[in-house]
């Protein structure tokens, strides 16, 4: 297919060329059977030659071959020429010629390898991302319905009226995980729906012993965003967060949305039993989104957590100019 392409070229330029020039369509084949197709063998050997030899190293071997050949079947060629082209004010030297068309016949040859190759990798890589991003998120669903249920049943244990209502938010926040999840991007208003049902959740089931806050600044219209980013982040502050002693528990987040920018800011308290646990484990909800970050944002995104004074406290942005979604 590369032959047909790069001789059709030739083919169709020279006599379309000649054709125009001498306004004769019998010169112009001439043209075409007296300089293009005659260089059509040669060209070809060499570049067997070129596959065989030079492309294993042996060149030393492929120049003492393919020089002589062209150069043998130049002089055959110029006797060819002067047959078809007779009469005609024309002097070519196809001994040169030949080594001309042959170096370009093998340039692109390999230019389409090249270009082949990089396409068939580029989709390769495509079909790698999309597979671990699905695995990824085939982790991250059952963690986070896990937790959800967890609280609910405790709101069931305690006899709550607030059952109810907690069953609500999770069904919606299952709704949520069905049509979204699956997508590569979603709307940022939806993400935030999600944090906000999900915040609800544990608030009925803490009942008042922590001091929740969520505030977002900034309008989410028209912004696209991974899905459940911000999720396994408000899942670690409320699995980690909370002690027996409701006056120190808090959560407090605070969503900053500016034109190409996502900022997502989280701190909440840690019981003194559960710091170096905090410090020395790293979650797999977490770990899964930082990898999922990676794979969306690379070099798009900073990611920042630190644990000071019984406090922990996270901070994700994402440069969405850096990442069209």
């Amino acid at each position: 297919m590369d032959s047909l392409y790069f001789w059709s070229f030739w083919i169709l330029f020279t006599g379309l060329l000649v054709g125009i020039a001498q306004s004769s369509l019998t010169e112009a084949l001439k043209a075409v059977s007296a300089l293009i197709i005659p260089q059509i063998i040669p060209a070809f050997l060499v570049s067997v030659l070129f596959d065989v030899l030079f492309m294993k190293k042996r060149i030393a071997l492929f120049f003492i071959i393919s020089i002589p050949l062209c150069y043998g079947f130049g002089i055959a060629i110029n006797f060819w020429f002067r047959w078809i082209m007779k009469g005609a004010n024309m002097q070519v030297n196809n001994e040169i010629l030949i080594f001309v068309f042959t170096s370009m016949y093998i340039g692109f040859r390999y230019v389409r390898v090249a270009i082949s190759q990089r396409i068939l990798l580029k989709e390769e890589e495509n079909k790698r991302v999309t597979a671990e991003l699905q695995y990824l998120r085939s982790q991250l669903n059952p963690h986070f319905l896990f937790n959800a249920l967890n609280s609910i049943y405790s709101l069931i244990l305690t006899q709550s009226d607030k059952a109810g209502e907690a069953t609500l938010n999770l069904s919606e926040l299952m709704r949520f995980h069905i049509d979204l999840s699956g997508k590569q991007f979603i709307e940022l208003g939806d993400e935030i729906a999600m944090a906000e049902r999900y915040i609800a959740l544990e608030k009925l089931k803490l009942q008042g012993r922590c001091n929740i806050q969520f505030t977002v600044s900034g309008t989410a219209e028209k912004i696209k965003i991974a899905p459940l980013i911000f999720m396994p982040f408000l899942e670690n502050a409320f699995k980690h967060g909370i002690s027996s002693d409701a006056s120190s528990n808090f959560v407090r987040a605070n969503l900053i949305i500016n034109p190409g920018l996502v900022l997502l800011e989280i701190s909440n308290s840690i019981p003194q039993k559960k710091i170096a646990e905090k410090t020395a484990e790293t979650k797999v909800g977490i770990e899964n989104t930082i990898k999922r970050l990676d794979l969306h944002y690379k070099n798009a995104y900073t990611f920042n957590s630190s644990v000071k004074e019984n406090v922990y406290s996270m901070s994700l942005k994402i440069d969405l100019t850096k990442h069209a979604a």
